[in-house]
């Protein structure tokens, strides 16, 4: 799309339609999938931008979230240690207890996707055990004596190339973080929560794990051993009841090239039904992408299950805007459930400092922080829908679309053809004012303004297609407390058609 002036079309297919449906194909030629089959004259109905969005841990609060730019997705544990707390003997209530709050939330709009976890403490490994993996050779002694939840172990990390120690030293690894002694315990455990919750109430998808890699903390074991042990096992099993296999989130402490390696080296791209990282940049999820289609011929669904979790107070402007047009132009997010972003968390705990209680969405009050007053304001600039992009535009800054953001980007998009919305980023001390923008060819009657991270707006004048936006935000407002506390500021351009 070259231009947004108004197309010859029939009187009786709105603008919107038309363009949102051009939209689409572009996307899915993007992917090389087919574009969609349907009348010239039929209209198209938008996707709801909260089918892409989500959070975790909401809690009781899960079936509300929608409140929030329209959110549907939410994420729980289901517990090993809770359903199977001896061996053999099965607490269903647990199971229950999920599957009602799942049903709660489903009648409410909202899926809440369950990860199965972890070890449980009696089934955790007790005897040494060691692997090699990406030039570090780890040992991890045999279990000493309990401290809390956990056992004191000696761990010894080697650098094999270099024969450098890294690491030898006794520390306290958790019970439930530890390789199951037993593979087949897990699986039995997977293929009994996912009977009841799949027969009974309907689960689609389940998550194995959670980011199970040495130094994330989750997982104190070998990738591959996760690989063959726990994530296959369970994907049988899911698979077998009609259930889809989500990716334990892949964690940002490893790089995406590690994860794309041991899925290939293990054979198990064709295991997984979602593949799911966390806290990544759009050029890493696109690397993810390429090698899947490598892999597969054609892109599975890409989520971050976890995303933000930041003390930059702008942080959801940023990473809300780019991870979004970049699904978009990969056609991902047109895909049904092919592209989730869920910020983690919901709601800081009472005990948090206030720092801390600053990366989630909500404060322990219940009021929203500046990741939930800046996801709203971006939702109702986009009208609640998933937008199309909008790349025809110039500006004299040289802002482009980044795909990691630290030298500043811009994203621009199309919302229901009759708006155009640019998100502008400029790093903290960067020298410029204002950027001025370059649209392709306008209606005399378009109006622009400068909107801010919490969607106040200020007019701005258009001269022709050009269009000039400061950057500073009113001194003592809250958009500019947001940005000044951020290595990455935000604001945005809205021109309405």
């Amino acid at each position: 799309m070259t231009a947004v002036s108004r197309p010859n079309v029939p009187p009786t297919v709105s603008r919107r339609a038309v363009l949102a449906g051009a939209g689409l194909g572009m996307a899915t030629a993007a992917l090389g999938l087919p574009g969609p089959a349907r009348p010239a004259d039929a209209a198209v109905t938008p996707t709801p931008l909260g089918s892409l969005l989500g959070t975790n841990h909401a809690g009781t609060a899960g079936p509300g979230i929608g409140a929030l730019a329209g959110m549907s997705w939410d994420r729980a544990d289901v517990l090993w240690a809770a359903v199977e707390p001896t061996q053999g003997t099965y607490d269903d209530s647990a199971v229950h207890t999920f599957g009602s709050r799942f049903a709660a939330a489903a009648a409410n709009g909202v899926t809440l996707l369950p990860v199965l976890a972890y070890s449980a403490p009696w089934a955790a490994r007790t005897t040494a055990y060691g692997w090699s993996h990406w030039d570090v050779r780890y040992e991890v002694g045999a279990a000493q004596a309990a401290v809390g939840s956990g056992w004191q172990r000696r761990v010894t990390r080697t650098r094999i190339s270099t024969g450098e120690v890294l690491q030898d030293e006794v520390v306290v690894l958790p019970k439930d973080r530890t390789p199951p002694a037993d593979p087949a315990r897990w699986s039995a455990f997977v293929d009994h929560v996912v009977g009841i919750l799949r027969g009974t109430y309907g689960v689609e998808h389940f998550q194995v794990w959670n980011e199970a890699y040495w130094s994330a903390g989750f997982w104190y074991g070998s990738p591959y051993e996760y690989i063959d042990q726990i994530h296959k096992p369970a994907s049988t099993a899911i698979r077998s009841h009609g259930g889809k296999v989500v990716y334990g989130g892949w964690p940002s402490v490893a790089a995406i090239a590690r994860f794309t390696a041991l899925l290939t080296e293990t054979s198990a791209w064709s295991s997984i039904d979602v593949l799911d990282v966390h806290y990544y940049k759009p050029s890493d999820l696109e690397s993810l992408r390429v090698a899947c289609v490598a892999a597969l011929g054609s892109s599975l669904p890409i989520w971050q299950t976890e995303i933000g979790y930041s003390t930059s107070p702008a942080a959801a402007a940023l990473v809300y805007p780019g991870l979004l047009h970049w699904a978009i132009t990969r056609g991902l997010a047109q895909r049904p459930d092919g592209f989730k972003l869920l910020w983690y968390a919901w709601q800081a705990p009472a005990s948090a400092s206030a720092a801390d209680a600053g990366r989630y969405l909500r404060k322990a009050d219940g009021t929203p922080t500046s990741h939930g007053v800046c996801l709203g304001a971006l939702a109702d600039l986009f009208d609640g829908v998933v937008p199309e992009t909008y790349d025809t535009h110039t500006n004299d800054a040289g802002l482009t679309t980044a795909r990691d953001w630290a030298a500043g980007s811009v994203e621009g998009f199309l919302v229901g053809g009759d708006k155009i919305v640019i998100a502008v980023h400029t790093p903290a001390g960067w020298a410029g004012t204002d950027v001025t923008f370059t649209l392709a060819s306008l209606p005399s009657t378009a109006v622009a303004a400068r909107v801010d991270l919490t969607g106040q707006r200020t007019p701005l004048a258009l001269t022709g297609n050009a269009v000039t936006v400061g950057l500073a935000d009113p001194s003592g407002s809250a958009a500019a407390s947001y940005n000044a506390a951020s290595t990455i500021r935000t604001c945005y351009l809205e021109v309405s058609l």
